[in-house]
């Protein structure tokens, strides 16, 4: 105790600011890094597989459409990024395995994972068919706990510190559309809440970083595209589609708003953050908005 010298050692702490700190720009990309995102062929994913290859990674995107597969390949290549595609369905755990097995054999690794792919449709709690309940559960939760733990097994195995992103969505912390109609969906990107912290705590001692980033509404083919489940009778679907116009939304953000989210959630800027779950949605889900949309009363109120 004789020989401690403060002074010394705060000036040797100091000194390792400097000398262990990464350079800026290897903390901002992530040049070399083998990347899987599932559901990478179209909104999001796609948003999140462009960003991933600007920064300078090798992409594997995955799908179970063939058609959309090509279509956003031949997009990403003609940009010169390096990039591939698997047809996957993340309700196959053949079809995972085989991810990232093709993943490791065209690029001979497998350092981040991004499980952006998700199904999602509208129906109330009463009318909701089991079987659509359980394809919604099967598709967003179950395929990201397929994934994780194909990529968890192959990062283990080769010694790996990566990252993985599971998508999730603020409708976990937030009721949505105006008379609901999403617990399906909601069930699913909760239960992704959830796995992530636990999926945080058993892997930290593999340097694996696992985390969360919610997005809400965004500009994309899917939002566009889907409505009331459709198996329900006509006027079933058509009440869900008069509660869905029911309050304007404070504008909807650019799937690439998220995307960029989520690309700083796979560098090195996120070596410290694990077992998170980041909310992406412009402020929506408290309530932070740049103009008070106007409500009507749906069904229009009756005297009685």
């Amino acid at each position: 105790m004789n020989n401690f010298d403060p002074k010394a050692v705060g000036k040797a702490i100091m000194n390792s600011y400097i000398t262990d700190t990464l350079p800026l720009e290897d903390m901002l990309y992530v040049k070399g890094q083998v990347t899987i995102v599932t559901g990478g062929t179209s909104g999001l994913g796609f948003c999140v597989a462009q960003r991933l290859c600007q920064g300078g990674a090798k992409v594997v995107i995955a799908s179970s459409n063939e058609e959309r597969g090509g279509d956003a390949l031949a997009l990403l290549k003609s940009k010169g990024y390096e990039v591939s595609y698997c047809r996957t369905d993340v309700r196959s755990e053949e079809d995972v395995k085989n991810l990232v097995a093709f993943t490791a054999d065209t690029y001979g690794s497998v350092d981040i994972l991004v499980t952006s792919g998700g199904s999602w449709s509208f129906a109330h709690i009463y009318d909701l068919p089991e079987e659509e309940f359980q394809r919604v559960i099967d598709v967003n939760l179950t395929g990201a706990y397929r994934c994780a733990k194909y990529v968890s097994k192959y990062m283990i195995e080769h010694d790996i510190k990566g990252k993985m992103v599971l998508v999730s969505s603020n409708s976990a912390f937030l009721s949505q559309p105006i008379f609901g109609g999403y617990a399906h969906y909601v069930a699913s990107k909760g239960g992704i809440v959830a796995m992530t912290q636990e999926l945080a705590k058993e892997l930290k001692r593999f340097g694996i970083m696992v985390n969360t980033v919610a997005p809400g509404g965004m500009k994309t083919p899917g939002a566009v595209s889907t409505g009331p489940v459709h198996t329900l009778p006509p006027e079933k679907q058509m009440e869900i589609v008069q509660e869905l116009k029911v309050a304007p939304i404070d504008g909807v953000p650019t799937a690439d708003s998220v995307a960029i989210v989520v690309y700083g959630m796979c560098t090195k800027m996120a070596d410290g953050v694990t077992g998170e779950c980041i909310v992406a949605d412009s402020g929506m889900m408290r309530n932070i908005v740049s103009f008070q949309a106007p409500c009507q009363q749906y069904p229009p109120k009756t005297n009685k």
